[in-house]
């Protein structure tokens, strides 16, 4: 047997930590507010001393990597994180956010030192939607190359155990995740117009757009029914997705163009939904718990007005975020934790918050300012 990889976070620990979790997504008051920071692939990586190169250009440095990064985020960050298999904590095909763009024709750069960049778009006319109609997306591009590398992670799994303190070895690997949540029908589709050229159509083709989104809204319900079906995941089905570059519109404009087929992906799923969206979204709250009827809105941007997003969604929506991820890198740790203290004063006594960056700490912040998010939790968050 290989030898096993031993994290140093004790299974009774982490039974709290998933206790704390799960009640303040069931809104009740836990011992105190629960603290995830968003550590991803671009921190975590060189943490571990891989090249990106190697890491994206093998599935067995893939997925080696990933457990080795996750021994090394939950022995040296400050979370309450409690466990390592599933998309984003381990265990999973990272091609990060490249995978629709690039299984829909659009060319994917691999540096040597940095995730995944996509490519310039392709889509322009009605012709071209006609191909993109025409494109098997569930076995091309990067799609492929994720089913290719979720068995390859398989046939190598039991190279890799894994146990916490005083609890059982297991692999990740057996049943590595694909990546089934998504960027969202307008993210994708500025992909493959480009940014600048979506915009653009929104205001003079908004038509046009509206049938883009529909295909691409077809081929993501496509794939990730596929993702459910390969990996054998439950039900009712949870879902998590992304719109990122929505943000950019006005709410009036959200609605006439992006929104049904925003619902359309959204509603396809029965389960929990959690979105993501970057930026100032204080013009969208009132979408998001009404019109996509979301459970968290997750790592909600530290723009966002905090008694605003309270008075519409506190106390409905589970809310993860939102302190400043430009702050945690360049600030000090007494500026965090005065940053998180104003969240938790805000947000904390409306119930289902839970404390992290807005959104997504970028690599070289000091471990010091990641943890001062939990000892403000643990100063001023406590029940």
């Amino acid at each position: 047997m290989s030898s096993v990889i031993e994290i140093g976070v004790p299974v009774e620990e982490l039974a709290k930590r998933r206790g704390r979790i799960e009640k303040t997504r069931r809104f009740e008051r836990p011992d105190r507010i629960a603290v995830v920071p968003s550590v991803a692939t671009r921190f975590l990586v060189p943490q571990v001393g891989v090249r990106f190169c190697d890491y994206y250009g093998d599935p067995e440095t893939m997925l080696r990597t990933q457990i080795l990064a996750q021994k090394w985020l939950l022995e040296n960050v400050r979370t309450d994180a409690y466990a390592i298999t599933g998309p984003w904590v381990g265990a999973w095909t990272d091609f990060q956010n490249s995978f629709e763009a690039g299984s829909l024709g659009v060319d994917i750069v691999f540096p040597d030192d940095d995730i995944p960049w996509i490519g310039r778009g392709w889509v322009a006319g009605e012709a071209d939607l006609r191909r993109l109609e025409a494109m098997d997306f569930v076995h091309s591009g990067i799609n492929a190359r994720q089913i290719t590398y979720r068995r390859a992670m398989r046939d190598v799994a039991s190279k890799y155990p894994v146990k916490f303190l005083g609890g059982p070895v297991f692999t990740p690997g057996e049943n590595p995740a694909l990546t089934h949540t998504s960027d969202g029908p307008f993210g994708v589709a500025g992909d493959l117009m480009g940014k600048m050229e979506i915009f653009l159509a929104v205001k003079e083709r908004p038509d046009f757009v509206r049938e883009l989104l529909r295909i691409v809204t077809d081929k993501l319900i496509e794939y990730l029914d596929f993702c459910w079906a390969e990996e054998g995941l439950p039900s009712p089905k949870d879902f998590a997705w992304t719109d990122d570059l929505a943000v950019s519109l006005s709410a009036a404009t959200y609605r006439e163009v992006v929104l049904p087929s925003e619902r359309r992906l959204r509603f396809h799923f029965d389960g929990r939904a959690s979105l993501h969206m970057c930026g100032k979204t204080d013009h969208m709250l009132e979408i998001f718990r009404d019109d996509l009827a979301i459970h968290e809105l997750q790592g909600f941007g530290y723009e966002v007005n905090l008694d605003r997003i309270g008075e519409v969604l506190g106390g409905r929506v589970v809310l993860i975020g939102n302190v400043n991820p430009m702050l945690i890198h360049a600030g000090t740790p007494d500026e965090v934790r005065a940053a998180t203290r104003r969240v938790i004063e805000k947000l904390g006594p409306r119930g289902g918050l839970i404390i992290q960056d807005g959104n997504n700490i970028p690599p070289g912040s000091p471990l010091a300012n990641i943890n001062a998010m939990m000892e403000a939790a643990e100063m001023w968050g406590r029940a």
